[in-house]
């Protein structure tokens, strides 16, 4: 049940115009707002470009940002609803920086004792040799943007070649991540209110689980619960906890590992402070296999957030 003397609508801020996950954004909002206008009024505000519209700034409504990549989930929009004295569902401008800096994520993850993917970050007008790359990490390797989702514009690579190949096609000025490439399994887990739920295991019919695989039906698997052993699910969700409380996250995220295959060890590789919503996502899937249907979580998101306007009043 909601307390309608702390939240009396519900707004929903998604699409963006700098944006390169906006057609999920949008498909993610959709499945939020057909929830949620079941609840409290609702409006849906499709933000055009990089700043909080005047129309959203209401001090007795939630804001429930559901949008994803730059200025949405990297602080900006955070910040700006901060500066307003809004009251929002999911992490505050600090951790929504940290965690979309996967570099630095892994710094803080890694110092509380949580195994990281080896990578290194750097700017390809300045990026390290080819060979010290490879004598570091080895030829089997990932490229990625060091600040986007969706595994966008992630490159895999095989030989020094290819590496350097890649490097010289990539955009001078962007950051990005190298890392050794780990044959594994991809693992991704829920989290709601420091809680972790149930694992998805994602298995790619076609390479590896880049924004195709993600997001196009019929090419991944996913299986959840899980099928690993119970002590490793266990470890998964107790790391997964630790990394969301160390990155100073709240109300919900997604945390993705991965299972070496040959050692059954984990690791570490990103936190997604606005998990995907749409009908394909993990975070609602994760979810569901914890006894947790779309009715119930996104009223238990938006009490969250109103636990915290109480607070304030």
């Amino acid at each position: 049940m909601i307390n309608k003397k702390y939240a009396r609508e519900v707004i929903i801020l998604t699409g963006g115009d700098s944006s390169s996950e906006k057609e999920i954004s949008l498909l993610s909002s959709e499945t939020v707002y057909r929830v949620c206008k079941n609840i409290l009024p609702t409006t849906k505000i499709v933000l055009t470009r990089d700043e909080l519209p005047k129309e959203a700034i209401q001090k007795d409504a939630i804001i429930f940002p559901v949008a994803h990549g730059e200025f949405m989930e990297d602080g900006g929009l955070q910040a700006a609803m901060e500066t307003q004295g809004l009251t929002f569902v999911g992490s505050d401008s600090k951790a929504s920086v940290l965690c979309m800096d996967k570099s630095l994520a892994k710094q803080i993850v890694a110092e509380a004792g949580i195994p990281v993917v080896e990578g290194i970050k750097f700017v390809p007008a300045s990026a390290p040799s080819t060979h010290s790359i490879i004598g570091t990490l080895g030829h089997n390797l990932f490229i990625k943007p060091n600040a986007k989702g969706s595994s966008i514009d992630t490159y895999a690579i095989s030989s020094e070649m290819e590496l350097e190949l890649t490097i010289h096609r990539l955009n001078e000025d962007m950051e990005y991540i190298v890392e050794r490439r780990i044959d594994g399994i991809d693992l991704t887990t829920a989290i709601l209110d420091g809680k972790a739920l149930e694992i998805v295991e994602i298995l790619p019919k076609y390479g590896f689980l880049d924004y195709r695989n993600k997001y196009t039906p019929g090419y991944s698997s996913r299986i959840c619960p899980a099928r690993i052993p119970e002590d490793t699910r266990n470890m998964v969700k107790r790391y997964c906890e630790m990394a969301f409380k160390c990155c100073g996250c709240r109300d919900w995220a997604r945390v993705d590992f991965l299972l070496q295959k040959n050692t059954g060890k984990v690791f570490f590789l990103e936190i997604n402070t606005i998990p995907g919503m749409t009908q394909n996502s993990f975070y609602p899937m994760s979810a569901k296999a914890s006894g947790i249907d779309l009715p119930t979580l996104i009223p238990t998101l938006i009490n969250l957030a109103t636990d915290r306007k109480k607070g304030k009043n």
